[in-house]
């Protein structure tokens, strides 16, 4: 049992000291417990956006190849940004669930280093640029549709570009495993948690919402048969 001495102690020590031994005796089975019920949840959640993503790919698919690209050019490339969107989108649901809470450290811990590899490499850039321009004219969208992407477009690319800063030492030495010295690898494989980039990641999962929903209002709009006549008029325009 307990000593006198622990016995005289202040209520609050010997509350740490219970709290301690607590900790000691069950924190990792808890942990391990917590790991489990939230990973369950989180591929819960992530199938039903998965089924989502993958029935909107396919549409987007479906219409990208039957769109003549000589009458309607701008729809044409507004619908390869929104796959190029959709498929890195998919990518990274896919690997939330296990990058936050794979119950093996091991996994958990690929899963993050894919995760923010993907993030990393996810430029929007290379399909946007000087094409946002020729789609905006070609298809006369309005003004309210046009800033709500532009808006998106940038905050997308400014929370990728924070995660992008966080993680570039990560990427070259222990994703791409171009560190010849491998204890600093270990070291830095070691360290890595989740909650280092969890408020960037929350930022650059905002913004990519933002520009879903943002880029739906405008397809809906440019498939509009008005935008449609507009493209036909102004499809001579270079991109």
């Amino acid at each position: 049992m307990f000593s006198s001495k622990f016995l005289e102690k202040d209520r609050i020590v010997q509350e740490r000291w219970f709290r301690i031994k607590f900790q000691k005796r069950f924190g990792r089975k808890l942990k391990s417990l917590f790991l489990w019920r939230l990973h369950r949840k989180l591929n819960k959640d992530f199938r039903l956006v998965e089924k989502v993503i993958n029935n909107t790919i396919e549409t987007t698919v479906f219409e990208y190849r039957r769109i003549d690209e000589k009458l309607f050019p701008a729809t044409k490339k507004f619908l390869n940004i929104g796959l190029f969107f959709l498929l890195a989108e998919r990518d990274v649901q896919a690997l939330k669930a296990d990058a936050f809470a794979h119950p093996n450290a091991t996994k958990r811990n690929i899963a993050l280093r894919a995760l923010l590899l993907t993030i990393y490499e996810w430029d929007m850039s290379k399909v946007t640029g000087r094409k946002m321009h020729f789609i905006y004219e070609t298809t006369g969208l309005s003004d309210t549709s046009k800033a709500a992407v532009v808006v998106a477009l940038k905050e997308l690319k400014k929370a990728r570009r924070n995660v992008e800063s966080q993680v570039s030492e990560t990427r070259h030495n222990t994703i791409a495993h171009r560190e010849a010295d491998a204890m600093r690898q270990y070291e830095i494989i070691s360290d890595l948690e989740i909650m280092q980039f969890a408020p960037a990641l929350e930022k650059l999962y905002e913004a990519s919402e933002a520009l879903l929903k943002a880029m739906t209002l405008a397809m809906l709009e440019i498939g509009s048969t008005k935008s449609l006549f507009h493209q036909v008029v102004h499809r001579k325009k270079s991109a």
